[in-house]
C-alpha cells in the first residue's frame, strides 16, 4: 500500500511539472509576441558566410533582434542583403552601420550595429522596402571570405620553402657558415689588431683635420696677402707695360728717320767684304814671317838653309 502511494505522487508531481513548463512557454512565446519589431536591410559588399536566418542581431553587445532572411542583391550579385528585424524602441539611425561578428567557437556569426549619433535623424520605417543599413567590412569576414584565397597562398609559400630548403640549398648555406666561422676564428686570433687599426686610422684623420685646417688658415692668409698688395702689384705692372710702350715707339720713330743712313751703312759694309778678305789674308802673310823669323832670323835674312852638322 505504501509502494503504490509513493508512485502516485511521483507522477502527480511529473504532470504538474509538465503543465507548469508548458504553461511558461506560452507565456513566453505571448511575450515575445507582444513585442514590436521594425524590420531593415543590411547591404553587405562582401560573403557572409556563417550567417543563417535566425542568426542574432546585436547593438553594442546587446541582443535586439535577429536575422530574418538572406538574399543575394538583384543589382550586383556580389553583395549580399539581409533581412533583419530591431525592437521598435531601438533607435536605428541614418549614421548607424552594420558589420559582421563571431557569434561562438562554432563559426556562427551575428549581425553587430553601431554607431548611430544622437544628433542624426532616424531612419523612416514605413517604407517599402525596408530602410536599407550599410555594413562595413569586418576584418573577420574579409578573413573568412578570403580563406580560400589564403590557403592558396600559404601553399604557395610552403612549396617554395620546400624548395629553398633543397638538399643542394643546405648544402650551400652549411658552406657559408664553415667559411664565417673560420672567418671569425681568424678574427678571434687577430686579437686586438683590429682595434690598432682602428686606432691607427682613427690617428690619421685626425691628422688630416688638422692639416685641412692649417691648408684653410694658409690659404685664407695668402688670400688676404694678395688682397692687400694686388692693387700695388697691378699698379707697377701698369706703369712696366707704359714704359715699354714708350721705348717701342722711340725705336720705331728713330728707326724711320733713320732709315737712309741705314741702308746707306748697310751698302758701305758690303763693299768693304773683298777688303775685308785682303787684309785677312796679308794678315796671315805677315803671321807666317813673324814666325819664321822668330824661329831662325839668320836663314831667314840670309836667304839659306842651315848647314846640317856631320855626326861621325
Amino acid at each position: 500500500m505504501e509502494t503504490r502511494a509513493h508512485h502516485v505522487l511521483i507522477g502527480l508531481f511529473v504532470v504538474a511539472a509538465v503543465i507548469c513548463g508548458a504553461l511558461f512557454s506560452l507565456w513566453l512565446n505571448q511575450s515575445t509576441r507582444d513585442q514590436s519589431y521594425t524590420q531593415y536591410e543590411v547591404l553587405f559588399h562582401q560573403g557572409v558566410s556563417g550567417l543563417s536566418e535566425g542568426n542574432s542581431v546585436e547593438y553594442s553587445g546587446v541582443r535586439v533582434g535577429d536575422v530574418v532572411s538572406l538574399r543575394l542583391d538583384p543589382e550586383d550579385p556580389r553583395n549580399v542583403v539581409a533581412l533583419i528585424r530591431v525592437l521598435s524602441h531601438i533607435p536605428v539611425r541614418q549614421d548607424t552601420r552594420a558589420r559582421l561578428a563571431l557569434a561562438n567557437i562554432t563559426g556562427s556569426m551575428s549581425v553587430q550595429l553601431h554607431g548611430g549619433s544622437p544628433e542624426t535623424p532616424l531612419l523612416i520605417t514605413d517604407t517599402d522596402p525596408p530602410p536599407r543599413i550599410l555594413a562595413d567590412q569586418s576584418p573577420l569576414g574579409a578573413l573568412l571570405s578570403d580563406s580560400g584565397e589564403l590557403i592558396g597562398n600559404v601553399n604557395t609559400v610552403l612549396s617554395r620553402m620546400e624548395e629553398l630548403l633543397s638538399e643542394d640549398n643546405v648544402a650551400s648555406v652549411e658552406q657559408i657558415l664553415s667559411n664565417l666561422e673560420r672567418t671569425t676564428a681568424q678574427f678571434a686570433r687577430l686579437g686586438d689588431a683590429p682595434s690598432r687599426v682602428a686606432a691607427g686610422m682613427e690617428e690619421i684623420s685626425r691628422e688630416a683635420a688638422q692639416a685641412l685646417a692649417e691648408l684653410r688658415s694658409l690659404s685664407q692668409h695668402a688670400g688676404g696677402i694678395i688682397h692687400d698688395h694686388a692693387e700695388g702689384l697691378m699698379l707697377d705692372a701698369r706703369q712696366v707695360t707704359a714704359s715699354l710702350a714708350r721705348t717701342a715707339q722711340g725705336l720705331e720713330t728713330m728707326l724711320e728717320e733713320n732709315t737712309g743712313a741705314l741702308e746707306s751703312g748697310l751698302r758701305g759694309i758690303q763693299g768693304m767684304g773683298p777688303a775685308t778678305v785682303e787684309l785677312r789674308g796679308t794678315l796671315s802673310t805677315l803671321t807666317r814671317v813673324l814666325r819664321r823669323l822668330e824661329e831662325n832670323p839668320r836663314a831667314f835674312l840670309l836667304g839659306r838653309d842651315q848647314i846640317e852638322e856631320f855626326a861621325p
